[in-house]
């Protein structure tokens, strides 16, 4: 019996994805382009004018057409460790050799073996990930969001991000977005300067936005600024100020840091790069680490890979909300159709990218009206690839 389980678990396993010999792998191509935003968009631990992505086209033996995006803030390593250099890398020299000739229907044996040609590589992962999902949906002509169930909602309250550099042009910025009925989540960044000047040049930002649009919900992103003296003596004030939820205050490795943090306010504390895959989800949720978790498509490494994170979430009772990584309408749209089919998305979601772009990369651009942003019908995704526009921003 021990010889027969030695041989049978060597033994080649078969394709059981069905599906017509058509539709196995045949080519990948990346692209990487640079478009410009209309503003710098400041973090904590970089800044950027330009955002880069990496177009992956995935083709199959029948001619099928997948399309994906590959995106890190800027497109630099500065957040995550990768940047579309890597991203590029890693899907021509690993990851598209590792898939050739397989079935887009064998999901779950596609990812197993992109693990297997690298480790990690979350975004480069992820851009396949949305290809797959996209060219498998055309080919049975329905939206991505039928495989999770179906959209529970048609569009989403989105958070747009005051994240000029200045506090004071932060509190204009806001409430022109209120006043025109565009947004009202907003996420403002803090962390660059003195702990103790950045906390009362914010107070007095929430304040100034409250007082004249009480409903506003602020959250404040750290990207991992402070250290967890600095936090426990400075976040009381800012939720005595009015915020709403605090997100990533200390460095990533400080999980239990973050669980005595969100011990100590009223208000949530929510982890993001700390954060990456199911594995760490149920880590964070069982040390209570972090009270909302952010589904990111292209951190998550992929769709799929972030459904199962927010399942584990709805299991430990979290609440949800829909993150990005500054994408085009092309990654918008295909986090858009995993965001429509979570029914507990109770905190809207932050796609912003197509707004902070000055140029799109999709035919049909993804569409905001009254502070929501709305999910994309069609089959795959729900967006193409603009060529013309493709063309004029690759890089040589």
């Amino acid at each position: 019996m021990q010889q027969q389980q030695k041989f049978a678990g060597t033994a080649p396993a078969p394709d059981l994805a069905g599906g017509s010999p058509e539709d196995v792998i045949d080519r990948i191509e990346t692209t990487i382009v640079d478009v410009p935003l209309r503003r710098t968009h400041f973090h904590s631990s970089g800044t950027h004018g330009s955002q880069s992505y990496v177009v992956v086209q995935l083709f199959t033996k029948g001619g099928a057409v997948g399309l994906g995006e590959g995106v890190t803030p800027g497109g630099r390593a500065f957040w995550g460790g990768e940047s579309v250099e890597s991203i590029k890398a890693t899907i021509d020299h690993y990851l598209a050799p590792a898939l050739k000739g397989c079935s887009v229907f064998a999901h779950e044996r596609l990812l197993k073996l992109m693990d297997r040609a690298a480790a990690r590589s979350n975004f480069a992962k992820a851009a396949v990930d949305i290809a797959l999902h996209d060219v498998v949906s055309r080919l049975l002509d329905t939206p991505l969001a039928a495989f999770y169930g179906g959209k529970v909602r048609d569009s989403i309250p989105v958070l747009w991000p005051l994240a000029t550099g200045d506090y004071d042009r932060d509190v204009d910025d806001a409430l022109e977005q209120l006043s025109t009925r565009r947004h009202r989540y907003f996420k403002m960044k803090i962390g660059q300067g003195d702990p103790e000047a950045d906390v009362k040049a914010v107070s007095r930002a929430i304040r100034a936005i409250h007082a004249q649009f009480p409903e506003a919900c602020i959250t404040l992103d750290f990207n991992q600024a402070w250290d967890e003296q600095t936090a426990a003596r400075w976040l009381p004030a800012l939720q005595e100020a009015g915020a709403a939820l605090i997100e990533q205050p200390v460095p990533a490795w400080n999980a239990a840091g973050m669980a005595r943090l969100a011990s100590r306010l009223d208000i949530p504390v929510m982890a993001d790069e700390g954060l990456w895959d199911l594995h760490d989800a149920y880590d964070y949720f069982t040390r209570g680490a972090t009270d909302v978790f952010c589904v990111k498509v292209a951190k998550g490494g992929g769709i799929r890979r972030a459904y199962k994170a927010a399942a584990v979430a709805e299991a430990a009772g979290i609440p949800l909300c829909g993150g990005m990584a500054l994408e085009s309408s092309i990654g918008t749209a295909a986090s858009l159709q995993l965001f429509g089919a979570l029914p507990n998305l109770t905190w809207g979601s932050e796609t912003i990218g197509p707004r902070l772009i000055a140029d799109d990369l999709a035919t049909e651009p993804i569409r905001y009206r009254e502070y929501e942003v709305l999910i994309p019908d069609g089959p795959g995704i729900g967006a193409e690839l603009d060529t013309d526009k493709f063309k004029h921003y690759r890089r040589a």
